[in-house]
């Protein structure tokens, strides 16, 4: 009988990681079951992938199932024989368990419905080691991590991040990240033989940009009381800074355009706000939320010709921009205030804690990448 995986996914470049992984383990001809706790529109697996991903799969002899449902009914629920639906309330049972992270809900939740012989935290995105922005954040996280290891469910659970934050990444599993990723592209364009004119300039990947309601909030009985605040992003100087800094080196008339994260798609007034006081005079463009980051770097975002546009952003999508656009990875750099004062370098670490951080983590992850890209180039 064919060993049973499952994967916590929405994200295309998450499944491709995860297939990655399966392959430098030397795991063939699994029953692969990828899960998806969110609707359509809040997932980058979109049903138009699936039969690609299921082919990409099929050549590792993987029997691929994708299995999509709300998170308030998945644990009620369970995989019927022979189909993509989940009913009844027995746990289920798995050899390998892959999850991006172990404390967050979802992965939460994944625990409590599977019982899995070996549970493996790949990481976020491509599998980055996960780091929390947040004091509280960081104290779940411990919290949650010290629960699973302790629990007598648990035969083995391993962290096995692709990218770690503090050593090198093993050479032959970024090989076969890579080998994964140039064989879905070459599927992808094929697939999509009229792509159509492709938009070329300057790509900058936002993150998830807060944008809070209230000073002070209380909650009474159900009900909201409080200060409420006019909307606007939270650390809107600190991305100014960034963004601005990361533009200055380049061509004052290159065309930027802008990917704004899917849960900031109410918010893009605000985003063309702060975009509109960065450099007046310069084309820029909002981009549609429809397409994921995965697709427009797909499609071929250096442009046409020997052009080669530069991929800048804040967060982990970055380092999936690195893995697909490789060997051009040194085109991909992250957007942080670098022409400081001597405010600035004191103020950033308390007044923009959560942007600072992130710049430091998403910062040495990306210099351990690159380092390695260049490593595997030079072979």
């Amino acid at each position: 009988m064919a060993q049973r995986v499952v994967v916590l996914s929405s994200q295309l470049i998450t499944t491709l990681s995860a297939l990655a992984y399966l392959r430098w383990r030397g795991l063939w001809g699994t029953r692969l079951e990828v899960v998806s706790l969110y609707r359509d529109d809040l997932s980058h697996s979109t049903k138009a992938f699936q039969p690609l991903l299921q082919d990409l799969a099929a050549q590792d002899g993987h029997q691929c199932l994708f299995i999509q449902t709300p998170p308030d009914q998945f644990g009620e629920l369970r995989l019927r024989a022979g189909d993509n639906v989940l009913i009844g309330p027995e746990p289920l049972k798995c050899s390998l368990l892959l999850l991006p992270r172990l404390d967050d809900r979802e992965g939460q939740q994944m625990l409590h419905v599977y019982q899995a012989s070996e549970v493996v935290e790949l990481g976020e995105s491509i599998g980055v080691e996960t780091r929390m922005y947040s004091e509280q954040a960081q104290h779940n996280r411990i919290r949650a991590l010290e629960l699973v290891h302790r629990s007598p469910a648990m035969a083995s659970v391993r962290l096995d991040p692709l990218v770690p934050f503090d050593r090198p990444v093993e050479l032959l599993r970024l090989q076969e990240m890579l080998n994964i990723c140039a064989s879905f592209r070459r599927a992808f364009v094929d697939a999509e033989a009229n792509l159509g004119p492709q938009v070329s300039g300057v790509l900058i990947c936002l993150p998830y940009m807060r944008v809070p309601k209230w000073h002070v909030r209380l909650r009474l009985l159900g009900r909201s009381f409080g200060w409420r605040r006019a909307p606007g992003i939270e650390n809107r100087a600190y991305f100014r800074r960034a963004i601005s800094a990361a533009l200055r080196p380049l061509q004052t008339d290159a065309p930027l355009r802008v990917q704004a994260h899917p849960k900031n798609a109410t918010h893009h007034g605000l985003i063309e706000r702060l975009l509109a006081s960065l450099r007046p005079g310069r084309s820029w463009e909002l981009l549609p939320a429809d397409d994921p980051l995965e697709v427009r770097l797909l499609r071929g975002w250096f442009g046409v010709g020997s052009e080669r546009w530069p991929v800048l952003g804040f967060g982990t999508n970055l380092l999936a921009a690195a893995v697909f656009l490789s060997p051009h990875h040194r085109g991909v750099g992250l957007c942080r205030p670098t022409e400081m004062g001597w405010w600035e370098r004191c103020s950033d670490p308390w007044l923009n804690r959560r942007e600072w951080r992130r710049s430091q983590h998403v910062r040495a992850v990306l210099t351990n990448l690159l380092d390695a890209l260049d490593q595997l180039q030079a072979q």
